[in-house]
């Protein structure tokens, strides 16, 4: 006999070394359930917010209704929950409701259950009702409706772009009656070319946005002023600008008289600044000066570092320079840290009525050719070249700032012979400061990845490629490539 099938004598069982204490069958487990509910002075809605155990579960379990029950091992959860909060024995009700259902099973046929299954939540289902399919559709012409504006607004927000291909430079000099501008623009814009004295020219650009159109060169000074109107926009370009100069004619004797034509009047310029030989320490370099003509322009060309020109600087003419004025350009001399040369700054000056012009320009460190240049409607133009330097103050020793940027390099510099440390390899972004009062030599192992502003002078890179280099700094002058090693020398 097991445990379960002892004699239930009253509330207990009779089991070895127990003596029984009262013959009467305890109550069904739901009976007992209710008995106690009903003497605590609820009812089952009560108990089901208190217990959080839905109420048809506990009206089951009152009633003894154990196949309206959940599997057996939520029923003992619930039952367990249950007999706590009504104050009994949960351990003596469950080995009740144990007996219990043994008795039922043993009075009935016994079936086989399906193990109980996870709970899990059912899954939910879209389903495309006529209303959202319409819904949709709404949605999709609506963003095809703002996608549309959005582009019309770039199209009409964007400016049809007008450049000319020939002649190839802005400034030019073509000796003929006519010549034939051409360029590019939007297809099917309208060109308009403004000649000198106002005179007009219409062209239209084809499919391809190319377009030509011929017009009419007076002697000396033709400025162009070219724009092209969009044909969908209306808007038009940003004008582009072109200067030609037809040469004025030499003096010829007369074939009859042996008289000469009235020689046409010259321009005449007498430049204040800057002094030839100007030497700059902040990179700022003052054009200063008076002319009967009524444009001025300067175009600079880098020469080398301060000091690489070895012989005088050349002495501005004072006459008219006839022929080709068409500014020079860039000279292919290598920088001094052997990179490409910096481009220098230009101007031009619309001149006054008053005759003078003052214009300030800023050049990098190094030695600079000024050609600054006098125009006139009808004259023919006049060029004065002047030579400046830039270069640190002397007297402030060596301020060098050094960035890595793109790749990692690695540095070592000698300043004053001493080596400097906190160097070895520099990742991109980071930055050091070195400083020195007569000689720094730097070396890098990538000098196209190091930028280097010397004495707040940004000067670029310190050197290209990826291969190492050397470089010697002394106050006053720009880097120059050395065979040194920038060991220290103490």
């Amino acid at each position: 006999m097991t445990a379960r099938r002892e004699i239930r004598i009253g509330g207990r069982r009779l089991g070895r070394g127990q003596a029984p204490i009262d013959a009467t069958p305890a109550p069904p487990v739901g009976e007992t359930l209710q008995q106690a509910r009903e003497r605590k002075g609820v009812d089952l809605y009560r108990a089901e917010r208190d217990t959080k155990i839905r109420l048809r579960y506990l009206s089951a379990l009152e009633d003894s209704a154990y196949e309206d029950l959940p599997p057996p091992v939520y029923t003992k959860g619930f039952l367990r929950n249950y007999a706590i909060y009504l104050g009994l024995d949960p351990d003596e009700l469950l080995e009740r409701w144990r007996d219990e259902m043994e008795s039922l099973r043993s009075s009935e046929r016994i079936a086989v259950a399906p193990p109980p299954q996870p709970i899990a939540a059912p899954g939910r289902r879209i389903t495309i009702t006529p209303g959202m399919f319409v819904a949709g559709i709404a949605a999709l012409v609506v963003l095809a409706f703002i996608g549309y504006l959005a582009i019309q607004l770039l199209r009409y927000a964007e400016v049809t772009p007008v450049a000319v291909t020939q002649p190839p430079n802005v400034f030019s000099t073509i000796d003929a009656e006519t010549t034939v501008l051409e360029g590019t623009s939007g297809p099917g814009a309208a060109i308009t070319v403004r000649g000198p004295g106002d005179e007009l020219y219409n062209a239209t650009a084809n499919e391809e946005g190319e377009w030509s159109e011929q017009v009419n060169l007076a002697r000396g000074r033709n400025d162009f002023s070219i724009t092209a109107l969009d044909r969908v926009t209306g808007r038009e370009s940003t004008p582009f600008l072109v200067t030609i100069i037809r040469p004025l004619p030499e003096q010829t004797a007369a074939p009859s008289t042996g008289a000469t034509e009235p020689p046409v009047a010259s321009l005449t310029m007498n430049l204040v600044g800057p002094i030839d030989g100007a030497v700059s320490t902040d990179g700022n370099v003052l054009v200063l000066g008076t002319t009967t003509g009524s444009r001025v322009t300067v175009q600079s060309d880098y020469v080398g570092p301060p000091g690489a020109s070895a012989s005088p600087a050349p002495v501005a003419s004072p006459t008219a320079t006839p022929g080709p004025t068409e500014p020079p350009l860039s000279s292919p001399t290598i920088g001094p840290s052997g990179t490409p040369p910096p481009i220098g700054p230009a101007l031009d000056i619309t001149v006054p009525s008053t005759g003078s012009f003052s214009e300030e320009m800023t050049f990098p460190i190094g030695e600079w050719e000024l050609t600054i240049t006098s125009f006139g409607v009808g004259v023919a133009p006049l060029s004065e070249v002047r030579t400046i330097t830039v270069q640190p103050a002397s007297g402030t020793g060596i301020s060098l700032v050094i960035t890595i940027n793109a790749r990692e390099s690695w540095l070592r510099a000698r300043a004053d012979g001493q080596r400097v440390s906190g160097l070895g390899t520099l990742q991109p972004g980071e930055t050091r400061t070195i400083t020195a009062a007569s000689e720094l030599c730097i070396r890098a192992g990538r000098p196209g990845v190091v930028d280097v502003n010397l004495n707040g002078f940004d000067l670029g890179a310190l050197g290209s490629g990826g291969q190492p280099g050397s470089w010697l700094i002394v106050p006053g002058g720009a880097p120059v490539p050395t065979e040194d090693q920038c060991q220290p020398t103490n």
